[in-house]
């Protein structure tokens, strides 16, 4: 850098305030500072996953994650019976994000260290370029594996769709729900709500939602009275707009049955 130039830069950078010299980049080191990191990881219910064989015994864990002065904590559980801690053993993971968006959270899982690590998007909803890792223990990895990690919006809203059996019959079920806003200790969430099945004699009123779960992408809840209840598990998408029901079973004075996979969606206020 040229005498000459330094003298116009320092004349330059003397004249501005000093909020705006350094959004101008004007420092006494002659760089261009970096802007501290204005993107927060969402409060809410979070699911990572991966397919990769490295992650065959760790394959999907979700929970709740929170941003708070700039420190990310998280209290999550595997969703998989088969993984190698089971679904009801919760663990910890702390970290943060750097001023690139790069979220690191580590913490201890079964005798190892859990590492997860990604770039947070602009909305704090998702990380891309994902990866997680243990190293130790019972559910040590051979190597990173890449991953899926993803925040997904509370069900909340009144939902309509069609439930139907392998005879063909159709019953059309409006459910209202509301999720919990503060997790269990396993960061699992709960669902309220009531439902309606229409021309259906075994649910002639309204009756309440019970049993519910809301854990990452997937769901179950039951909704019944009177001895007859039905039980639905399944998944649904990140902006919590449409349930889709991979399996339903009925039981109850009205008899016992299964269902077929069908969909509910969220009504457009």
């Amino acid at each position: 850098m040229s005498l000459h130039y330094r003298l116009l830069r320092a004349a330059a950078c003397a004249s501005l305030s000093l909020p705006i010299l350094f959004a101008a980049g004007c420092s006494d080191a002659g760089t261009t500072t970096t802007s501290p990191n204005a993107v927060a990881m969402v409060k809410g219910n979070w699911q990572i996953s991966s397919a990769a064989n490295a992650a065959a015994r760790f394959p999907v864990f979700s929970g709740e994650f929170t941003t708070q002065a700039g420190s990310i904590t998280g209290i999550l559980h595997t969703q998989s019976a088969t993984a190698c801690v089971a679904p009801t053993s919760a663990f910890d993971l702390t970290g943060s994000a750097d001023d690139k968006n790069v979220v690191t959270l580590t913490g201890p899982v079964a005798g190892g260290t859990l590492t997860v690590t990604g770039t947070l998007a602009a909305d704090g909803k998702s990380l891309t370029n994902a990866t997680y890792n243990v190293v130790g223990g019972a559910c040590a990895f051979t190597q990173p594996a890449q991953a899926t990690v993803q925040d997904f919006q509370p069900i909340t809203g009144n939902y309509t769709g069609n439930f139907a059996d392998a005879d063909g019959q159709v019953a059309q079920v409006s459910a209202n729900f509301s999720q919990s806003t503060t997790p269990d200790a396993n960061g699992n969430f709960t669902l309220a709500g009531t439902a309606t099945v229409s021309n259906n004699p075994c649910f002639p009123t309204t009756v309440p939602v019970s049993n519910t779960q809301v854990t990452g992408g997937t769901f179950t809840f039951t909704y019944g009275a009177g001895g007859n209840s039905v039980t639905a598990t399944g998944t649904f998408s990140a902006d919590a707009t449409t349930l889709t029901v991979t399996s339903w079973v009925s039981s109850g004075s009205c008899g016992a049955d299964t269902g077929l996979r069908s969909t509910m969606t969220r009504a457009t206020s």
